[in-house]
């Protein structure tokens, strides 16, 4: 048998001598399907792992104290250690917890060969990650593993690892705690990010739409997206939600999400009435979740706790509220996340939440550590003033309340750096605010420099930050 014109024919030999040719196309096409039919196993297997997972968290038993919460930790931390041990180069051996170093962003990245237990090198992950920022396809894979990149505001940029059972495993707890009804039920997500992964699609399916919205992309290509979605969920940082409540305000845009999520930045008070305001919902959903791992979410009563029955935290304190966290995952086993350590600044609320879980209370997330402000205090001494009560100065200006666009930023040399759109009048309250903390705090007032307010397009929103 002859092939056709301008095709390569391959040669097979049936068990009776008989030689057949046969086209190339016609194998390649053979080829193609069987990678179809392997990929749409793959995907239906990976639905019904999200669904397993989904029931899981949504109907477990709920703990019924502190200390059940912290025995069921204590058994899950000795099963992950023994398999870490075994399969991390870096820890080889190490079974007791204590006997794991305290490591940051820097030493995960320094020993990311020998910590990773699937094989894949720095260097090949970090070019791998950077292609996919540049051509902006976030499809692919390295080697069955989803590569994320962050975005590097700590002043490094981490490379992380994800495999499809961990991918699976966090679609199913995200959609556990998130989805206003039952995971049958038809939801449209509308998710706003520097970044789209693969990731995310563990949490599409058929009833399940998500869709990508590229931050770096202008407010016109989205509005008609939106508005035809008509998304029953709106995720993104608050900058990004900021923006679309003043659009809905002015008439600009008509959406009405049943539940609205904050991530990625830090989501203020006063932000979150004015969101709670513009979107008519009771609860602003905020989720602390960097790429480290789902950390914490906000309850049904408006509270945000952390993620103690994923996670476990060890709390370094600044003062008697505030602390660091640091980070074992129970559940990463592609890049183990064991006693790490972010810079981020967490507050414990006063008051035990209404919702009666025994995960930690959080009053807010104040910020990251490398942005509280450093000032020469009137006794000779350095004081440290935590971005909370830098933002309170702001609190009476109109402009900059609710909804409103400030920053904030403390220079190399001391002085500060206010980004905002101020009257005069207002800038004179500002600078009575700073002198009564200042007065209050023991510190000498710093030279104060007013600038326009410029949101940069693809840039996390920090109204505290400290020069680098």
């Amino acid at each position: 048998m002859t092939g056709n014109v301008g095709c390569e024919d391959e040669k097979f030999v049936t068990s009776n001598g008989e030689k057949i040719y046969v086209p190339s196309c016609i194998i390649c096409l053979s080829k193609v399907c069987r990678r179809q039919k392997r990929e749409r196993r793959q995907d239906m297997g990976s639905r019904l792992s999200v669904l397993k997972y989904y029931l899981y968290y949504k109907y477990r038993p709920a703990f019924s104290d502190r200390k059940a919460l912290e025995r069921w930790q204590k058994k899950k931390l000795k099963k992950h250690l023994a398999y870490v041990a075994s399969h991390c180069a870096l820890y080889r051996g190490k079974t007791n917890w204590q006997d794991y170093p305290v490591i940051e962003k820097s030493d995960m990245m320094e020993n990311f060969d020998r910590l990773n237990t699937v094989g894949i090198g720095r260097k090949e992950a970090e070019a791998f990650a950077v292609e996919g920022e540049r051509s902006r396809n976030f499809a692919p894979k390295l080697k069955g593993i989803t590569v994320g990149l962050s975005s590097g505001t700590s002043g490094s940029r981490g490379i992380f690892l994800v495999s499809d059972e961990e991918k699976d495993r966090w679609a199913g707890y995200i959609l556990a705690k998130f989805l206003p009804g039952s995971i049958f039920g038809t939801y449209s997500i509308a998710f706003f990010m520097r970044a789209d992964s693969n990731l995310y699609e563990a949490v599409s399916s058929r009833n399940i739409m998500f869709h990508f919205f590229d931050i770096y992309r202008d407010m016109e290509e989205h509005r008609a997206k939106l508005e035809n979605l008509k998304p029953n969920i709106l995720a993104g940082q608050p900058s990004v939600l900021l923006l679309l409540a003043r659009e809905m305000e002015q008439g600009r845009l008509k959406i009405c999400p049943q539940v609205v999520i904050s991530i990625a930045e830090v989501l203020e008070k006063s932000d979150r009435e004015y969101l709670k305001k513009v979107f008519g919902l009771q609860v602003i959903h905020q989720v602390y979740q960097c790429t480290e791992g789902c950390l914490a979410s906000t309850c049904s009563c408006g509270t945000l706790h952390l993620h103690e029955d994923i996670v476990c935290i060890e709390r370094e304190y600044l003062d008697e509220r505030r602390f660091v966290p640091i980070v074992t995952d129970f559940q990463r086993r592609a890049q183990p996340i064991v006693r790490y350590r972010l810079n981020d600044i967490l507050v414990e609320k006063k008051e035990p939440c209404k919702c009666k879980s025994p995960c930690l209370a959080l009053e807010e997330i104040e910020g990251r550590e490398d942005d509280i402000f450093s000032f020469p205090g009137t006794d000779g001494t350095e004081k440290t003033v935590f971005p909370d009560f830098i933002r309170r100065c702001m609190l009476f200006v109109k402009s900059a309340g609710a909804g409103g666009e400030y920053r904030i930023r403390q220079e190399k040399d001391g002085s500060l750096t206010i980004y905002g759109d101020l009257t005069k009048k207002e800038r004179e309250q500002v600078r009575k605010e700073f002198l009564r903390l200042a007065t209050d705090r023991g510190f000498l007032l710093p030279e104060m420099v007013y600038r326009p307010y410029c949101l940069e397009k693809g840039r996390k929103m920090k109204r505290i930050e400290r020069s680098r």
